[in-house]
């Protein structure tokens, strides 16, 4: 369009960013201020973003006559967060002056029956979370045919993005990072879920108001991830191990038991995740790395990683113990719960257990009153729950009573060590990791409560030998697996050159 300061505030009142008022009287302004240049528009733009009257994501839509779907009911968008093929990610703002995030679904997963009921499933799962080091769901609304999620805005830095930038972390520093990931992640567990994909990347480190260097961990991606607001996700185009209907997790962290039958897998899969993300931190890099995700599967499930001291002298004797002991192969080895190994943790925080709880700023009081009228985002199609706090999806005699969130606690008493046994895991099958799951799972989901050991976990003890070892059997299915899969290959280079050969 030929755009003129004239046309502009045109489009600014029709997109209802500004009042009719409001835009005579910026318009008034920039007479006075803009002299000779009064009809220079990239100027005219530049001087409405200096100002503070449009986001640089506003002003690029209204330069190009874009005047719609910058409301999605009581919010307005900022700012688009996603880059790449993730579409429909913003900032935003309530009407209140609460800054959020929100994730719109894309159109093409709405006409899928099976990706919109389980963004709706686990959008009412995900709003049941309140805890400081999970994000926090607010609500799910529709607004003109479109589909979101209102979420906490983060400003900060993923895990992954620390580790590219510093590669290793001091052992206070990665021991104080997934203690608090393990809190968050028990809070989860008492909710009776599961994670399923804990990595750097679904880690978010914020800084504490006041004090950049004491940061607070934020788990993310709780079932609400990336394949189902990627318009391409699982497209033929776009291969993903992660997204729907293909293995769930990322090979680097994922347990012996997961890669073998996800339905299976509870929160000790979890608890394996978070203490390679740890061996991450104190090493630089993940502890099994391989171009071949079946074999990294593999490795995780027979190989044991490289001691840490390998990467670093300094690293405790009793911090190694505590990394094997959340990476054993078999999870009956492993911490029962997350809070077990956090409570293991403890010893190597040099800054007490957690920081004091930020006080609620009363805009966000303000925010969360009204959250309790309009908990269904003020036009649900489906009855959404009030955001009150929900209650547990188990029984509350089956479940074990939640400790306070940043209560300090107690260490455990030493058992004695258990004699090694014959092994209970093989290797993860090669089908299972070669082929897509048939059927499709959440990133995380309700599941029955899992009867942890009455027995204490130790928290200091040499850590359990491998327990998983490939049998006769399962080498040469892995080999007859494998020779298949390279004979097919070279037959289709075969008949793709004798096709050349008679086109020529």
């Amino acid at each position: 369009m030929d755009a003129s300061v004239e046309s502009i505030c045109n489009l600014l009142v029709r997109s209802r960013l500004l009042t009719p008022s409001g835009v005579r009287q910026l318009h008034l302004r920039w007479k006075a201020e803009a002299g000779a240049g009064i009809a220079d528009v990239s100027r005219f733009s530049k001087w409405l973003v200096g100002c503070g009257f449009l986001t640089d994501y506003q002003c690029g839509l209204i330069l190009r006559g874009k005047v719609d779907n910058f409301y999605l009911n009581d919010y307005k968008l900022l700012d688009r967060l996603g880059q790449g093929r993730m579409a429909g990610i913003y900032k935003a703002s309530h009407q209140l002056g609460q800054t959020v995030a929100i994730k719109v679904l894309p159109p093409s997963k709405i006409k899928d029956q099976e990706q919109f009921g389980r963004f709706k499933r686990e959008a009412r799962l995900a709003v049941k979370l309140k805890h400081p080091h999970v994000v926090r769901t607010y609500q799910m609304g529709v607004s003109n045919g479109l589909h979101f999620i209102v979420m906490e805005y983060l400003d900060g830095d993923t895990l992954e993005e620390v580790l590219q930038k510093r590669k290793q972390l001091p052992p206070a520093e990665a021991a104080r990072i997934v203690y608090q990931a393990l809190q968050g992640l028990q809070h989860i567990h008492e909710m009776g879920m599961i994670h399923r994909d804990l990595k750097p990347l679904n880690l978010m480190l914020v800084p504490t108001p006041g004090n950049a260097s004491n940061v607070t961990v934020k788990i993310l991606d709780i079932g609400l991830g990336r394949a189902l607001f990627d318009e391409e996700a699982g497209s033929p185009q776009s291969p993903d191990l992660t997204g729907t209907g293909a293995l769930l997790g990322t090979p680097e962290y994922l347990a012996p038991e997961q890669a073998r039958n996800a339905h299976t897998a509870d929160v000790r899969a979890d608890i394996y995740s978070l203490g390679c993300v740890l061996y991450h931190c104190l090493s630089g890099k993940p502890p099994f790395q391989d171009v071949n995700p079946v074999l990294q599967m593999v490795r995780h499930a027979t190989e044991k990683a490289r001691p840490l001291k390998e990467f670093n002298p300094a690293i405790p004797d009793g911090l190694q113990q505590i990394v094997d002991w959340m990476m054993a192969k078999d999870p009956a080895q492993r911490y029962p719960t997350p809070e077990r190994a956090a409570q293991a943790l403890q010893m190597f925080l040099t800054s007490g257990p957690d920081a004091r709880p930020a006080e609620v700023e009363p805009q966000m009081q303000a925010y969360l009153k009204w959250l309790e009228v309009n908990g269904d985002g003020g036009g649900s199609e489906t009855p959404m729950p009030v955001l009150a706090e929900a209650p547990s999806p188990r029984p509350a005699a089956a479940m074990p009573p939640p400790s306070p969130a940043r209560a300090p606690m107690t260490p455990l008493p030493p058992a004695p060590a258990r004699a090694a046994g014959p092994s209970a895991t093989g290797i993860p099958a090669y089908a299972a990791a070669a082929v897509a799951i048939a059927e499709p799972l959440p990133s995380f989901v309700e599941v029955e409560p899992y009867a942890a050991p009455s027995a204490p976990m130790p928290t200091l003890m040499a850590a359990p030998a491998a327990r998983a070892r490939m049998g006769v059997r399962e080498l040469l299915l892995l080999g007859f697996g494998l020779g298949m899969g390279l004979g097919t290959i070279v037959l289709i280079g075969f008949v793709g050159w004798l096709l050349i050969r008679r086109m020529l």
